[in-house]
This record gives structure tokens, sequence and C-alpha cells, in this order.
């Protein structure tokens, strides 16, 4: 078997990748509150509940996706919490496309998430999983 075509080790990389960033933000987000995204919600006239679903997407979907359980549920909460995040926070700005000082686009991270959400939507869990899709 040839080393560099494993699909599978391949999916679970994007797994980890993208689970462990997402987690890294709602831990900041346990840790500090959510004091923040409620301002963005509520600018937007969106009731302030909804401002808690960051937790279902940046600490329930990132460690489903990290252990391989219910990954493609998983990637699609993280793609809404994505579409959120441009919704709330760089729509308004008008910095959906806009460049950065370093030659990239302002929300290029989330951009990557949605990139890696895809493929693990479209890929499923992989071999390496808990629970295989």
């Amino acid at each position: 078997m040839n080393f560099l075509k494993q699909p599978d080790l391949g999916i679970f990389f994007a797994r980890l990748g993208l689970g462990i960033m997402l987690l890294m933000h709602g831990i900041a987000k346990i840790l500090n509150g959510i004091g923040f995204i409620k301002n963005l919600v509520l600018k937007q006239g969106l009731p302030e509940f909804v401002a808690y679903g960051v937790y279902v997407g940046e600490v329930v979907a990132p460690v489903l996706l990290i252990l391989g359980i219910y990954t493609r549920v998983a990637s699609a909460i993280v793609l809404a919490t994505c579409a959120a995040i441009l919704y709330l926070f760089y729509l308004p700005n008008g910095d959906l496309f806009t460049l950065s000082s370093h030659g990239g686009f302002k929300p290029e991270i989330v951009y990557l998430y949605i990139s890696l959400g895809f493929c693990i939507l479209l890929s499923g869990s992989g071999k390496y999983a808990l629970k295989r899709d």
C-alpha cells in the first residue's frame, strides 16, 4: 500500500484539525462568557438566546468531530456556526471579501473552517472514528 494514499487518515486529520481549532474557541467562551456574541446577536435584532448556540457550534460539534461520532451532523452544525459568524461579525462591517494587511481575506479562518466542514460533510467520518458513517 502506498503511504500517500490514505484517504481515511486524511479525513481523520481534517476532523482533528477542525475539531481542535473550534474547541479552543469554545473553551475560551466557557471561561470568559459570551457577552461579545450576545451583543452581536442583539445588534442584528435577534433574540438573546440565539447567542447560546455558540456552545453547540464551538463545543459540542467539535467534540463530536474529534471523536468521530455523528460527524456529518457535527460538520453541518459547524457550517451553520460559520454562516452565523459571517452574518453577525463580518457582513455588517462589509468584510466578507476585504483583504487584510497580510493579503488574505479578513475572515479567512472562517473560510478554512467552511472548507474543512464541507470536506467532512461529504466524506463522512472515515475509518478512524468511534461511530463510522
